[in-house]
């Protein structure tokens, strides 16, 4: 057992409590939130008295091996972006270059809090997978499919290859498949529509970027008449099983077929900031309309880092602005994105500090920046940063502590994404 003493405990459960007391955790689920008597059996007691205790935030769109093309190609539009740089040099990415990227970008989500993330990448995401056992975080892989113009091959070979991924890892504890068409535009009705198929029959997440763009939005109403969400809606792909990454360029009708068909939207705040890809997500929209919303960082290349105290500060603050409001979307509500949000669109049973959870928890030491408390969540949310994150506990087992990674060479990492990323991007 491991006992986390006297802490400030933010439990984000159905009350949002703010407690004082002990987490008691057996093997990988918390046992106890509270008082306990428990101290003698605990083989490792972590004394909380200047910390606060956090749900592990949980990053539901990202390409985590893109730590290799961080900083490059900066300042280019989205397309030309992407089709001058980004294509051509991960056409030269090797398998152990997706695996020292994913270590590399898992670190920084460790600094991060971030203790579960999902992740659509278009290579060998089984080298993913790897990353994620050695590293001890919690992550969802999925193969970014893709047939327009015969980009990745057939419907068939991909839905194989998919296959294949999931058989590798379904025993797997912490490495979850999920199925992934990458966007509308890369993709044919056909693929899109037997992908979620194949997740519905598996009882898979899938997970596609839908209305990123307003050139996305207009070339679809050109070709099929109808808006994203709209066109996605007709294909029957949109239920609780469902995350859509961005989800910016919609009208308030698509906000309300998101909300009444249960699917769950990723908003990707700084990426798209970052892209000028114009518009804001309206996240107050989605949140009255009863969507899920939850947060993302989305690739290391494109934001450019995995920081998600920064992707809280501006989700809640663009709400604000844009509205001319400055109850939108508060502090408490850039939390639950964060953690019990996406917890519950991935379905997994995490997201708050309760009895029975899993024990993804985060210690944030009170620094200076977090003093005083008059308000823990506005102070997480606002002040907090990556240098208040103390020990990160995924699965039950730390794996970040006094701010060093337990498991794994961080600077071996670091060593090997520089090297390679020079040959990448030459």
């Amino acid at each position: 057992m491991l006992l986390i003493k006297n802490v400030l405990i933010a439990t984000q459960n159905a009350k949002r409590e703010i407690l004082r007391g002990n987490i008691l955790i057996e093997g990988n689920k918390i046992k106890v939130v509270g008082s306990t008597k428990k101290l003698e059996e605990a083989r490792e007691v972590i004394e909380g008295q200047n910390m606060v205790a956090i749900p592990g935030f949980i990053n539901t769109s990202t390409h985590i091996p893109m730590t290799l093309f961080r900083g490059y190609g900066e300042g280019l539009p989205l397309q030309e972006w992407l089709e001058k740089k980004i294509w051509p040099a991960e056409r030269k990415l090797t398998n152990d270059d997706l695996y020292w990227g994913s270590m590399l970008g898992i670190a920084e989500s460790l600094h991060s809090g971030i203790t579960t993330f999902l992740d659509m990448y278009v290579k060998d995401i089984n080298y993913i997978g790897k990353a994620i056992e050695h590293s001890g975080i919690r992550g969802f892989i999925s193969l970014g499919m893709m047939d327009v113009g015969g980009i990745s091959g057939s419907v068939g070979e991909q839905l194989k290859k998919t296959e294949e991924i999931r058989k590798r890892w379904e025993r797997s504890e912490r490495v979850n498949v999920a199925v992934a068409c990458h966007a509308p535009y890369t993709c044919s009705d056909e693929l899109i529509m037997e992908a979620k198929e194949y997740a519905t029959t598996h009882g898979l997440v899938f997970h596609i970027h839908a209305a990123e763009t307003r050139k996305e939005v207009f070339d679809l109403l050109k070709t099929k008449k109808m808006r994203v969400i709209e066109y996605l809606d007709s294909l029957n792909v949109l239920d609780k099983k469902t995350i859509l990454a961005h989800g910016s360029w919609v009208t308030k009708r698509e906000i309300g077929i998101v909300a009444k068909k249960g699917a769950h939207i990723s908003s990707n705040t700084i990426s798209n900031l970052k892209l000028a890809t114009g518009g804001i997500c309206p996240l107050l929209e989605y949140k009255e309309a009863g969507a899920n919303v939850t947060l993302a960082t989305d690739g290391a290349s494109s934001n450019n880092s995995l920081n998600m105290f920064e992707t809280m500060k501006m989700a809640s603050l663009l709400q604000k602005h844009s509205h001319w409001d400055a109850t939108a979307i508060n502090a408490q509500d850039a939390l639950d994105f964060a953690t019990i949000n996406g917890a519950k669109a991935l379905g997994i049973n995490a997201g708050s500090i309760e009895e029975g959870k899993l024990a993804d928890i985060v210690l944030l030491k009170l620094d200076s920046n977090l003093i005083p408390v008059h308000s823990i969540v506005d102070n997480i949310v606002y002040a907090g940063n990556p240098s208040n994150v103390a020990y990160v506990i995924a699965d039950g087992k730390i794996v970040l502590r006094n701010g060093r990674l337990a498991l794994f060479d961080e600077n071996e990492a670091r060593k090997q994404v520089q090297m390679r990323a020079e040959r990448l991007c030459r």
